[in-house]
């Protein structure tokens, strides 16, 4: 039996619809439709009139719906729980989102992405993404009003990461960038596995625009090696969005990332089927995320859903309205039950947090044994952690201290004139130091070694890595220095 689903991408300034034809054997795209705004003046209402020009244009009868909107209105962080239960990680992890955030908890919708297995050691790796209620709230609403209720509401450019994920060969590590008119989103995919989700600007117009955008993808991906225990070497990147215009834009990218670089095309790569007329045309970088979020729906793909909680019991009250006031019997019955389920979610949701309080406090006390009586251990936590780190500091300070320009000057002085060096990456941690760059020889490497070897403040150097570049006319350097 065929099943019809409609993915929707909503993007700031238009909105695209493709309708697909889901059997046992294949898929095929039925319709497809991409609507600019009237203007931005007033956005939600030309997000409702795009909408409404959209179920009139489109015959959406009997069909499931999963909508997409714009990437760069979420904040995203990698983190670890110490479990695995899906309803645990819910529960807390808005406690663990707020410290690193500048918005209290109660005002986010938040939902996760595991990274790992659920049975690989003791932590949950985790992607977590969290936006406004305020900013969500707009299209939750739009999309009411055209009576489009939504079996997932997630994050544009996600569902065609998920989709390369269940292609990519698991050895393989790869970067999707998903680029539209004003933003690109960045997704390493390690395998058959999604690490890192990262937003950002496009930089101005201009003939720089690419090498900037690169520029900042290189300084995420150093940024993520560095964090992470992953060593992540990307051997493929893969462009695609409304903002891929530009011919040779996979060449430029090619070349500034220095990694085998093309253009995805979802539908040519999955040989599916498009029906089109002469009134329209099938456009990649429009249409891929559309196709895409109807896919992951079909196929069954886990990603991210913000259409939970607050605006899930929405879309249940608007559902179920016109039959609750058909007749004041089931209206009085239905609020009868309301309220037994409410006093049964409220006992169950005691008892949990009963329970969390029971297992912070055993952690607290494991911790910190010479705390006798913990009255409230979630605040009790908090502010002994803050007392450690302000001691932390203090006993750092009194400590040795090596400064970072002495390093600086003791590094210039010690390294040859006569040898061509380019350092680009120096990392100061309070035991040691990393530095990396390029030279023209491997034995320049060995005398640069040497060289700061010589240096009193540092007890040992090593080359973590040396290798010829891609020109072959450099050598690629990594040393580690011990303090």
């Amino acid at each position: 039996m065929s099943r019809k689903v409609v993915g929707i991408d909503i993007r700031n300034q238009s909105i695209t619809a493709v309708l697909l034809s889901s059997s046992l054997r294949e898929h095929h795209v039925d319709d497809f439709i991409h609507l600019p705004f009237s203007g931005p003046d007033d956005a939600e209402r030309s997000l409702s009139a795009a909408l409404e020009t959209l179920t009139e244009e489109m015959d959406l009868t009997g069909s499931d719906y999963v909508v997409s909107v714009p990437a760069h209105q979420f904040i995203y962080r990698n983190m670890q729980v110490p479990f695995h239960n899906a309803k645990k990680i819910r529960m807390v992890l808005p406690f663990e989102l707020e410290p690193s955030l500048p918005f209290a908890a109660d005002e986010l919708a938040i939902d996760f992405h595991t990274l790992n297995g659920a049975q690989d050691g003791d932590q949950t790796e985790l992607i977590a993404a969290a936006i406004e209620k305020y900013n969500l709230a707009p299209y939750i609403e739009a999309l009411s009003s055209v009576k489009i209720d939504p079996e997932k509401l997630t994050i544009s450019g996600l569902p065609i990461a998920l989709c390369l994920a269940h292609q990519a060969d698991p050895q393989e590590n790869l970067l999707f960038i998903e680029i539209d008119e004003v933003h690109a989103t960045l997704f390493f995919l390690k395998g058959e596995r999604l690490q890192l989700i990262r937003s950002f600007p496009l930089p101005a117009d201009g003939p720089s625009k690419t090498s900037m955008l690169c520029a900042q993808i290189r300084q995420t991906l150093a940024a993520f090696q560095e964090s992470s225990n992953l060593d992540f070497e990307p051997q493929e990147a893969i462009i695609n969005g409304a903002g891929v215009a530009e011919s040779d834009m996979s060449a430029q990218f090619s070349e500034l990332l220095e990694l085998p670089v093309k253009v995805a095309s979802l539908a040519e790569g999955l040989d599916i089927p498009v029906v089109t007329d002469e009134e329209s045309q099938w456009i990649p970088g429009q249409m891929d995320n559309a196709l895409a979020l109807a896919l992951t729906e079909v196929e069954g793909y886990q990603g991210l859903n913000f259409h939970r909680g607050q605006f899930a019991a929405q879309k249940f009250i608007s559902k179920h309205k016109s039959a609750l006031l058909k007749t004041g019997i089931l209206a009085a019955a239905v609020l009868v039950l309301m309220f037994f389920s409410l006093m049964m979610q409220t006992f169950t949701l005691n008892k949990r947090i009963n329970a969390i309080n029971n297992q912070m406090t055993q952690i607290f006390k494991a911790t910190f044994p010479e705390v006798n009586t913990v009255r409230y251990p979630f605040e009790e936590m908090q502010a002994k952690m803050r007392e450690t780190k302000s001691a932390a500091v203090l006993e750092a300070e009194t400590g040795p201290h090596v400064r970072s320009i002495d390093i600086l000057n003791n590094i210039s002085e010690k390294i040859p004139a006569n040898i061509t060096v380019n350092l680009n990456r120096l990392v100061i941690q309070p035991n040691n130091v990393l530095i990396s760059g390029t030279t023209e020889a491997y034995d320049s490497v060995d005398t640069i070694k040497s060289r700061l070897e010589q240096i009193q403040e540092f007890e040992k150097v090593s080359i973590s890595s040396a290798n010829i570049d891609r020109s072959g006319k450099e050598v690629r350097f990594m040393l580690k220095v011990e303090l």
